[in-house]
């Protein structure tokens, strides 16, 4: 470990002296080198602020980090892809999402597996945390809705289709004329799926059983 980055280990894990698990973790994370001394500071202080909130969210929660888990390669490798993530992301609430994430892999292992993790940490990154929060609150019109009776799933969604853009359209401030697009992009994550049932071209849909599966992981603080 590089000096700088000793002093920016050294300023964070002052702030964990009742979690001694959580400053051995701090140790492990590497340097982030820049190409210049000018900004090298600046790079050091965005790095610390995202590592901060990473490391409360972590300290928040209900898992019991201990010794054993530095010796588990397993959670190791958990926390490096983790850490990682969270350090390249710029939204603190997503920051979260990544620790939640690493306190929901300590979970009973018939659960989840680790291919699992690596992937629906992979989609977390790929999106941004408004995705995110819009597909999430799409989910909570599903489930509201769920032990309502309808002819069939097109029926149901047009239930609450309006309600739900109108809103995310204020929430999230997505204009009115972007909303449909942005609910087309959110097709590549795998997370949301477009419903045209027997209508050619009608444009809703729903959330996935991965979406599903991702929530789990992430409204969890341990297992």
């Amino acid at each position: 470990m590089t000096e700088k980055s000793e002093s920016l280990v050294g300023k964070l894990s002052v702030c964990y002296d009742g979690h001694p698990t959580l400053k051995a973790l701090l140790q492990l994370i590497p340097s982030w080198g820049v190409a210049s001394e000018l900004i090298q500071s600046r790079a050091d202080e965005i790095k610390r602020d995202r590592l901060r909130v990473f490391f409360d969210e972590l300290a928040a929660g209900e898992t019991e980090l201990n010794t054993e888990l530095i010796n588990n390669s397993d959670f190791l490798h958990c926390f490096f892809r983790a850490s990682e993530a969270a350090v390249r992301s710029r939204q603190s609430e997503k920051i979260k999402l990544f620790a939640k994430m690493l306190c929901a892999s300590l979970g009973d292992a018939s659960e989840h597996t680790l291919d699992e993790y690596e992937e629906l940490l992979d989609v977390l990154q790929e999106i941004s945390y408004r995705e995110f929060s819009v597909l999430n609150a799409l989910r909570k019109f599903e489930m509201k809705y769920a032990n309502h009776e309808f002819d069939n799933d097109v029926v149901r969604i047009n239930a609450y289709w309006e309600n739900f853009k109108k809103n995310v359209c204020n929430r999230y401030e997505i204009a009115e004329d972007e909303f449909l697009p942005f609910m087309e992009r959110l097709e590549r994550t795998g997370l949301y799926w477009r419903n045209t049932g027997s209508f050619y071209g009608l444009r809703i849909g729903k959330t996935t059983p991965q979406f599903a599966k991702l929530c789990r992981y992430v409204s969890r603080k341990g297992p």
